[in-house]
């Protein structure tokens, strides 16, 4: 709880008991903040607020009605004061903590959870991102990657409470153009990479690296911004337009960098790889897969350098990363075939994806790949995804993959128009599609069960509709088809 003139320069002195921009949720004693967002303009429901107890209204542009006993505040950037307002309000949780964002446009998920496994070990960390927040034993379900700002503060106060000394908060380009982590004291800021996605909301590539560098421009001498060297086209960028005061640590691979990998051998259960780092070589051994994901795990090893961790420390601290829910997650099957899944959200992932079961396959093994349409209504990726499968598969089991498509059948129709290549078949159910493939499935056979991966929800217009995950279903396939399990648990 806060006073009013705790939170903005005027007279009045009454309890705020909750800030909201949704008026759908507004509480007795609050504050309902009129943001205009993509889709809505908050201001047309300030009379709402009122009727469901808001005892004070931010707004910037003119209202219909005001009413008495309710304060009125008129701002130029009702945002910009959101932000200021949720950071006092939960008494400045991210200035008690180290926080490290990571931002680009894949891969922020898998070093976000890295960190917080590896430094788990020495101080209690806390996670918020695509796979919801998770710390002190808890999953808090996250509506956004990054979530807007009273959730991003509201979190990250109750982590503050929880004895949480550490954070890494996944900052997505929307949420940067969308000034959700503004109000945000982060100590490091990692970059993963660029490629052309999200484009249908960022319009050019220019525009997505100006997204990205709101992260980096913004911290001090005091803080550490870690760039991955092979991403040329950005680094290119911040060179020419920006300015970095942080002190800055690189990675990569194939260009020159502060932490290097050379002659990395990628297996379907783990990825070794020479390290660089200091002047030291290192053998090391990871269970994350795919050689694209060793650069995420140098990322890593920055983020600890950042900490000052010594070097002998570093090294010994790899062996607590563990494999990522959904992200090229190898299931136990104690089968002769393997079952990969993961999320899958661009393009380039499919394609990573492809040429790593095509490298690991063994001996005649198949490649069997479940996917689907997204909703995006993206004809373009679809057909590339097709395209890929063509070049990958040796059989495409087409499905659903949320619940936002009107119509699966046709919509899976279209997609395989493209697959000329694999046998390709059509099973809109989702949990039957992933039954099959198992059911088909052979000796040194690989199953890609692709774009969900830990989510256990159907995507809809209206609402999110529950489903076990494509883990459960998977291993419940394998339990019913070899185990003589009960069939009504897939």
């Amino acid at each position: 709880m806060k006073r009013i003139n705790e939170l903005f320069d005027v007279e009045e002195d009454f309890k705020i008991l909750s800030l909201h921009s949704d008026s759908r949720y507004v509480g007795k004693d609050s504050i309902f903040f009129c943001v205009e967002g993509l889709s809505t303009d908050g201001h047309k429901y300030a009379d709402d607020a009122v009727f469901q107890g808001a005892k004070c209204i931010v707004h910037s542009k003119p209202l219909k009605r005001e009413y008495p006993g309710v304060l009125y505040i008129q701002v130029n950037d009702v945002l910009a004061e959101l932000n200021r307002v949720a950071n006092i309000f939960y008494d400045y949780p991210s200035y008690k903590m180290t926080v490290f964002g990571v931002t680009g446009t894949s891969g922020k998920t898998i070093v976000s959870l890295m960190i917080r496994d590896v430094l788990g070990h020495y101080i209690r960390m806390g996670y918020m991102g695509t796979n919801d927040s998770q710390f002190d034993n808890r999953i808090v379900h996250s509506p956004y990657t990054t979530p807007e700002p009273i959730y991003l503060h509201r979190t990250l106060n109750e982590m503050v409470k929880a004895n949480v000394k550490g954070v890494s908060l996944e900052v997505s380009s929307y949420g940067l153009t969308l000034h959700r982590v503004d109000s945000i004291d982060f100590d490091v800021a990692i970059f993963t990479n660029l490629y052309p996605e999200n484009l249908d909301f960022h319009g050019t590539l220019e525009n997505l690296m100006r997204a990205y560098a709101k992260l980096f421009i913004r911290l001090d001498e005091k803080n550490t911004v870690i760039l991955n060297a092979d991403s040329v086209v950005f680094n290119h960028y911040l060179q020419t337009n920006e300015v970095i005061k942080a002190k800055i640590i690189t990675y990569g691979i194939e260009h020159h960098a502060d932490i290097m990998a050379h002659d990395i051998r990628e297996f379907i259960d783990h990825t070794e790889f020479i390290l660089l780092l200091d002047g030291h070589m290192f053998d090391v051994s990871v269970p994350i897969l795919g050689g694209f994901n060793v650069p995420m795990v140098l990322a890593l090893i920055a983020a600890l350098k950042s900490m000052e961790m010594p070097l002998e420390q570093i090294v010994e601290a790899l062996q607590y990363i563990k494999p990522i829910d959904g992200r090229m997650e190898l299931l136990e099957t104690n089968q002769p075939f393997d079952v990969l899944i993961d999320y899958c959200a661009y393009i380039h992932s499919y394609k990573n994806i492809f040429k790593f079961a095509r490298k690991v396959k063994r001996g005649k093994g198949r490649i069997i790949a479940v996917f689907g349409p997204s909703g995006s209504r993206n004809d373009e990726r679809e057909a590339e995804i097709a395209r890929l499968a063509n070049a990958y598969c040796d059989q495409v089991i087409l499905t659903e993959q949320d619940g936002r498509i009107d119509n699966i059948q046709e919509a899976c129709e279209k997609m395989q128009k493209y697959i000329t290549k694999p046998v390709s078949v059509i099973i809109t159910n989702r949990r039957i599609a992933i039954s099959q493939a198992i059911e088909l499935a052979c000796k040194d056979d690989i199953i890609l069960i692709l774009g969900k991966g830990h989510e256990q929800f159907m995507a809809s217009s209206l609402s999110n509709i529950p489903y076990p995950g494509d883990k459960y279903v998977a291993k419940s396939a394998i339990d019913m088809i070899f185990r003589g399990g009960n069939e009504d648990e897939i």
